[in-house]
């Protein structure tokens, strides 16, 4: 890991990228409205497409088989700034057994909020040695629940999980970033307690300011492994679309999130990330920790611009 003057990456005590819908404010932007059934997902305009390799039309950067090969852990403490709880590296692990990884938020189970990012970084160079670029980029990982949340569940409580693309252009070599980042960034609500329980959400930007999007994608948490993606156009700075368990929603024209870091560096970077945050501990703090598990991380480039995702 790089020293953190030169870390363009998630920053343990300067991130405030995002937060919880109930605890932190967040505008709460409409989606998709009236769901319609479409098997363990649901959504509005959601289209089938087997999961599995790439599209002709998509080229492979990288893919790791199991564990997340190659991540690292950051913590974000208290996300959304709604607490001012005690939190450091030690309260976020990433653990590998031969065919998955656990990322965990408060391992050593105190009181604290923090969404543990697993993430892995490219710099200048993507893994099939093309340079990154303004393409669209493709992510996608299976997750599972090691139980489903409820309040029985205590301590064991999320709050979200998060899978993002992040790129960043420290010297505005390909955009005139001014120290922003572009951000696809996806999250999965688990609060049993949230009348958002198991929403998927898009942030994005309304009037300037972080906004969550409602996907109108719903998925009743259980504890199957899922599929996970997210397609970000960085060139138009828009999302493309999300996918789960193969099942495709457009997002056609929805900026991308954008967040202003001026004490970052140089670096021209694209991140991946696979998060678990553990529940909101509330104004009377509880101890509240989570940890999700993940496979078979992807990453593709469409081989052609486009404003939507074709299936």
């Amino acid at each position: 890991m790089r020293p953190p003057e030169s870390n363009p990456g998630p920053n343990p005590r300067r991130f405030p990228r995002r937060t919880v819908l109930t605890a932190g404010g967040l505008i709460l932007a409409s989606g998709a409205g009236t769901l319609a059934a479409a098997g363990p997902a649901t959504a509005r305009q959601m289209t089938p497409r087997p999961s599995g390799p790439p599209d002709a039309d998509e080229a492979l950067v990288w893919r790791a088989r199991g564990p997340l090969a190659g991540y690292g852990i950051d913590p974000e403490c208290n996300p959304g700034g709604t607490t001012d709880l005690p939190c450091g590296t030690e309260d976020v692990a990433i653990t590998s057994t031969a065919d998955y990884s656990e990322v965990t938020a408060n391992p050593r189970g105190i009181t604290t909020f923090v969404n543990a990012i697993g993430r892995i970084k490219f710099g200048d160079r993507t893994p099939d040695h093309r340079p990154i670029s303004l393409a669209t980029y493709h992510y996608s990982y299976s997750i599972r629940l090691p139980l489903v949340p409820s309040p029985s569940s205590a301590p064991h409580l999320p709050e979200q999980t998060h899978q993002m693309i992040q790129f960043w252009d420290g010297s505005n070599r390909l955009w005139n970033a001014d120290k922003h980042t572009l951000e696809a960034a996806t999250f999965w609500k688990l609060n049993p307690w949230d009348p958002n329980f198991g929403k998927i959400f898009a942030y994005t930007m309304v009037d300037g300011h972080l906004a969550a999007h409602d996907t109108g994608v719903v998925l009743p948490p259980d504890t199957d492994w899922h599929r996970f993606e997210v397609v970000a156009d960085l060139a138009r700075q828009t999302y493309v679309g999300l996918a789960v368990d193969g099942r495709r929603l457009a997002l056609t024209d929805l900026p991308l999130a954008s967040i202003h870091h001026p004490d970052w560096g140089t670096d021209l970077t694209l991140v991946l990330t696979a998060e678990s945050e553990n529940a909101w501990p509330g104004t009377n703090p509880i101890v509240t920790q989570w940890t999700t598990q993940y496979k078979d991380p992807q990453l593709s480039r469409l081989r052609r611009p486009s404003r939507t995702w074709s299936t």
